[in-house]
């Protein structure tokens, strides 16, 4: 139920050092629910949602930790009156409603006041023309690339295991690969000259590692050599290298979707997807999303 403490004096059943051991608790709630996120991205964007949202409760002598549906759903209608744009209430609706679980399952509170909300609808953006690839066909995908070729092996592991658009693959050297299987990490460059560094799943680990082998100050995934030198393997290159997966030629976007398609099924949260998979907004990722048609999650998938 909403608290309320009137502009004139205090509300006689909510004391000053109740409100102010609750605005502890909510910060304190915080903090541990933002922890829980892997994602350095969604913990900065959730951070926002939540100030946001700690602020309008306090603009109205609310206390965020004793609010109702209706109060969730007025916070709503205020961001939608305000001009914010679908995504960013549908985020931050999101944020909410994980919130809200987070401290339900801490024994905080009694119910999800977040649960019952309606989320704002997104304009239609149409459906990628992507194919859904089943896990049947990824599972024999992965097989075929590890018996034909270590290069082939790396990055089919890399596109629907980890998520890497083709042209992040390619440009990693073997400079970039540290650790060794089953603890590795790749050094990915997105977004001009920003560098992430992913750690890669125990599968891919292994491919990469593989693929690596002795080498040094190399492209890690190298075409024809000429004269002796090592060229970093193009584009051309790479849809050559994957079509020999299958004689329908499975594109390197296919595999990709199936990451992202894969990782929403186990319930990760669409900003955690869109960091991992390196997209600029969530609104890419639903596209590779069709909630009629979900691709079951992959028999290797970490979850």
């Amino acid at each position: 139920m909403l608290t309320v403490v009137s502009g004139r004096g205090d509300n006689p059943l909510v004391s000053a050092p109740r409100r102010s051991a609750d605005q502890e608790a909510f910060r304190d709630l915080t903090d541990r629910w933002l922890s829980s996120h892997a994602s350095a991205n969604t913990r900065a964007a959730y951070a926002v949602d939540l100030a946001k949202f700690g602020q309008w409760c306090a603009a109205r002598r609310a206390v965020p930790l004793r609010v109702d549906a209706a109060t969730v759903a007025a916070f709503q209608a205020a961001q939608h009156a305000a001009g914010h744009s679908v995504a960013t209430q549908r985020r931050r609706w999101s944020a909410l409603s994980s919130f809200f679980q987070f401290a339900l399952d801490a024994g905080t509170i009694d119910v999800n006041p977040a649960s019952a909300g309606q989320r704002p609808a997104l304009p239609d953006l149409g459906r990628s023309t992507t194919p859904i690839l089943t896990a049947d066909a990824v599972d024999a995908y992965l097989q075929v690339a590890q018996a034909l070729d270590p290069r082939l092996d790396a990055l089919v592991a890399l596109l629907v295991l980890d998520g890497l658009k083709l042209g992040e693959a390619l440009a990693l050297d073997v400079d970039d690969v540290r650790g060794r299987p089953p603890n590795v990490t790749v050094v990915v460059r997105r977004r001009g000259d920003d560098a992430q560094r992913i750690v890669l799943q125990p599968r891919t680990a292994g491919a990469v590692g593989r693929c690596v082998d002795r080498r040094v100050g190399e492209p890690l995934f190298t075409g024809p050599r000429r004269h002796g030198v090592a060229h970093r393997l193009t584009r051309f290159g790479a849809d050559h290298l994957l079509k020999k997966l299958d004689d329908d030629g499975v594109s390197a976007n296919a595999l990709r979707r199936f990451h992202i398609t894969a990782h929403h099924t186990t319930g990760a949260d669409l900003d955690e997807i869109r960091d991992r998979a390196g997209l600029d907004d969530v609104r890419t990722v639903r596209r590779y999303l069709q909630p009629d048609h979900p691709a079951p999650a992959h028999s290797e998938w970490p979850g």
